[in-house]
């Protein structure tokens, strides 16, 4: 027989989904916690093995566990195959997740892809019968994939029901979401003559007043669309208490990024700093010019820039300038996503001396595509003659022409190494065609 997992979604009204998985025989029990969080939507996931008490034939638990949580999901799976789980109660209620919900509006989803919308009237020869738009459906629960719900008591808390074939200690992993977590990343350069310390620190929110001890933390980095696709890149990182850990080359699966490190513990309602990164670089003073692909006038930074031999997840970069006289922040920018490799440019103030220039010179755009013709004029009013980096951000764009080598070029950027006489300008122009 299939096993079961329930997902209990909260928002505004909780909506329950009951979903129907197969379970592999034999799968070792997990003992430690797993909790993932995100840099671009504040939720953490939680997974965690609780070994349950069980005796032989129907029990009754209590999930403790999610005490005081505003939790968005759940998901609960056996890990032993001697245990059934038979569904999530309020603690006021006898019912089974069927029985409270007939009358109410129902989504399911089956396991062919279907999709079906109607009034859950009840079930019938062991299958579930819906009014839909069109008529009658009736669901064999095993095919269910979800089972989605608009009515369950909250009052007192929630029960899970697990049906076990003999008594024993069993191990159940339960997931669920936590609203209000989240994590982002601080860096720290000190430059110090040619040479800088690059220190990287994971900050981790949890508002909740629940911690979670020894967790395995996985730190998730893109913009996440639940439900429908995964996210971009994915950081699993850990520091114990009082270490720092060496960083370790990623391992690529897939779209994701892994990185092992040791676990740590979450303190409830706190912001926590970890060290995760700590490397001696060199690094390059330059003047930088950002451009994007609109017409603009905006100003060139005095800018550090460094080769990053890790990949850095975006975040707030602080600069410092370290020597006799002590330490002193000079500039903070902020970087985003940066691959293992790629140039880190940071601008930390602006030369008044330079002014930047951006035209579309032209536009045209198909089906799936678009080209544009780009100036960019860099003047220099002052007395020394300066070198301007150009960066113009074409993301995933194809170089098709320019009237200047690019120095560099990635699949987000060009870069330009403009030498601009003193009282003179120089330009650069170009074109490039992105598709979608």
């Amino acid at each position: 027989m299939k096993k079961g997992i329930v997902v209990l979604a909260v928002v505004g009204i909780i909506l329950l989904m009951v979903v129907f998985q197969g379970f592999e025989r034999g799968r070792a029990a997990k003992v430690d916690t797993t909790l993932a969080l995100y840099d671009s939507v504040q939720i953490g996931v939680v997974s965690r093995v609780l070994n349950l008490s069980l005796e032989k034939g129907v029990n009754r638990v209590p999930l403790e566990e999610l005490a005081g949580l505003n939790a968005e999901e759940i998901t609960i799976r056996p890990l032993n195959s001697s245990v059934e789980f038979l569904g999530l109660y309020s603690s006021q209620s006898s019912e089974n997740l069927y029985d409270s919900n007939v009358g109410s509006n129902v989504e399911v989803k089956l396991s062919s892809g279907d999709v079906i919308e109607g009034k859950f009237l009840g079930l019938k020869n062991g299958k579930l019968i819906i009014q839909g738009e069109n008529g009658l459906y009736a669901v064999n629960p095993e095919e269910l994939v979800y089972f989605r719900a608009s009515r369950l008591e909250k009052k007192g808390g929630v029960y899970a029901s697990f049906l076990a074939e003999r008594a024993g200690t069993y191990p159940v992993e339960v997931i669920y979401r936590v609203g209000g977590m989240s994590w982002e990343t601080r860096y720290k350069l000190y430059l110090n003559g040619s040479t800088a310390r690059l220190l990287g620190f994971v900050v981790i929110k949890n508002p909740t007043p629940h911690g979670f001890e020894n967790a395995k933390v996985v730190l998730v980095s893109g913009n996440v669309n639940l439900y429908q696709s995964s996210p971009r890149e994915l950081y699993a990182m850990g520091v114990k208490s009082g270490e720092v850990q060496p960083s370790q080359e990623p391992e690529k699966i897939e779209a994701f990024y892994t990185y092992q490190f040791g676990a740590i513990d979450i303190q409830p309602a706190s912001t926590m700093m970890f060290p995760y990164i700590s490397a001696r670089i060199g690094f390059r003073r330059e003047y930088l010019y950002e451009s994007w692909a609109y017409d603009r006038s905006g100003p060139v930074y005095e800018s550090v820039s460094f080769k990053t031999d890790k990949v850095l997840p975006a975040g707030v970069v602080e600069v410092y300038s370290e020597g006799s006289g002590g330490i002193i922040l000079i500039g903070e920018g902020r970087i985003g996503h940066t691959p293992k490799g790629d140039t880190v440019r940071i601008g930390i103030g602006k030369d008044y001396d330079l002014k930047g220039t951006t035209k579309i010179l032209s536009y045209q755009r198909g089906n799936g595509w678009a080209r544009y013709k780009v100036q960019i004029k860099i003047e220099n009013f002052g007395d020394e003659n300066r070198t301007v980096i150009v960066r113009h951000y074409k993301y995933g764009g194809k170089m098709l022409s320019s009237s200047v080598q690019p120095a560099d070029e990635t699949g987000s950027y060009v870069e330009f190494r403009l030498n601009v006489p003193a009282g003179d300008s120089a330009e650069v122009t170009f074109e490039y065609e992105t598709g979608w």
